[in-house]
């Protein structure tokens, strides 16, 4: 990776308090869960929706973040709360709270710092994460693979279909809960 200054990025803490200037009525609603990974270790999954105001029904930006207990000297202790964090700093970012080639937080970027290694992806690894993906029958399911996916270094284009269709899973997911 190369040289960063995080003098450059700037705090969730700074998002959020623009959003509440800009948006007074908005709301910033965070789903938090916890699964146990297959390895015994726990991941927390965090989904924030932004509302710019009291009367939306659907969110104007989302964001994501996982974390698992364990992998850092934050996440030792404090797992839940920085999945938390990093989640409303990526919506925000979404919603357009983030400078021009500054998306990431100065959080996430002190993640990078850290040096989380990813496997390259390999020949048959692309296919084989599609069609764990496409099995998912459950969210929790879709969560452990969101994380597991998550370990490979793979070009933009390939992490890009993955992303539209780890979407579509997860909106079948849903509709075929509120349906049950």
């Amino acid at each position: 990776m190369g040289y960063f200054n995080l003098e450059h990025y700037e705090p969730v803490e700074n998002r959020i308090r623009a959003f509440w200037s800009k948006y007074p009525n908005g709301r910033l609603l965070t789903d938090l869960n916890r699964t146990e990974r297959a390895d015994g270790r726990v991941e927390w999954i965090c989904r924030t929706e932004a509302y710019i105001n009291l009367e939306e029904l659907r969110p104007q930006a989302t964001g994501y973040a996982t974390e698992i207990e364990g992998t850092s000297p934050i996440n030792r202790a404090n797992a839940s709360e920085n999945c938390e964090t990093s989640s409303i700093g990526r919506c925000l970012a979404n919603l357009g709270f983030a400078a021009k080639g500054k998306r990431p937080s100065r959080e996430e970027m002190v993640k990078a710092m850290r040096g989380v290694a990813r496997k390259e992806l390999q020949s048959g690894d692309y296919e084989s994460l599609l069609k764990q993906l496409i099995s998912c029958s459950t969210q929790e399911q879709l969560g452990a693979w969101s994380a597991y996916a998550a370990t490979f270094n793979m070009p933009e284009g390939k992490r890009s279909e993955l992303l539209r269709a780890f979407n579509d899973k997860r909106s079948h997911l849903i509709k075929n809960a509120e349906v049950a």
